[in-house]
């Protein structure tokens, strides 16, 4: 059982500090990065998978300038956005933010007791707080509250099957390898969290 736990809570840390690393880059982002490598160590089967990228990652982020330039071209605009970070533009396929897939994300938060930061004005599908709610879920679950159930359909439903895509465009439009390794590390986990914890059928 303290296994399981102890499993669980690098679960959630997992998804919280790669939530933090899609947004906007401060000087703290060095720190973060750290504690993300600490907790996939944790992990002896995700580890296994993306240790090695975790490690590079944290070599990637001397020019912190570069980084935040990186992060709006990638996330923010004005222009195209080389990799647009909300769900709904994959799953639908019409290059527009606020779609079906996005008011259904919003249900999910809302079933599972949430209400969005009147602060925050992003989508509900930005990939920051869908990665966050994942954390929540597992958070909830570490407290004696059953979400697995709730964890498998939003991963299966609302974030993986977007993430490949958006992950892949950050690999194909990155000016630096910061970003290009973060995408690889959160496709990857995403990935082998599904199936070291049996979250897929």
């Amino acid at each position: 059982m303290t296994k399981v736990v102890t499993s669980n809570q690098s679960r959630a840390n997992i998804y919280k500090l790669l939530s933090l690393c899609y947004q906007p880059p401060y000087e703290d982002l060095d720190n973060i990065v750290s504690s993300l490598r600490e907790e996939i160590d944790k992990l002896p089967a995700i580890k296994y998978k993306i240790g090695t990228l975790a490690e590079e990652l944290a070599s990637c982020i001397s020019d912190l300038e570069h980084t935040k330039v990186d992060h709006a071209k990638l996330f923010i605009g004005p222009f195209d956005l080389l990799a647009p970070p909300y769900g709904s533009i994959y799953l639908e396929g019409k290059r527009k933010v606020m779609g079906d897939t996005t008011m259904e994300v919003m249900i999910k938060y809302q079933e599972a007791g949430l209400k969005l930061d009147d602060e925050f004005k992003e989508p509900p599908d930005h990939i920051t707080i869908e990665l966050e709610f994942m954390y929540y879920l597992i958070f909830k679950e570490l407290q004696g509250q059953e979400t697995n159930e709730y964890q498998t359909e939003f991963l299966i439903n609302y974030l993986e099957p977007w993430v490949g895509e958006f992950c892949h465009r950050i690999i194909q439009n990155a000016g630096n390898d910061f970003y290009k390794l973060l995408a690889k590390i959160t496709a990857s986990f995403i990935k082998a969290d599904m199936k070291v914890n049996s979250l897929v059928c």
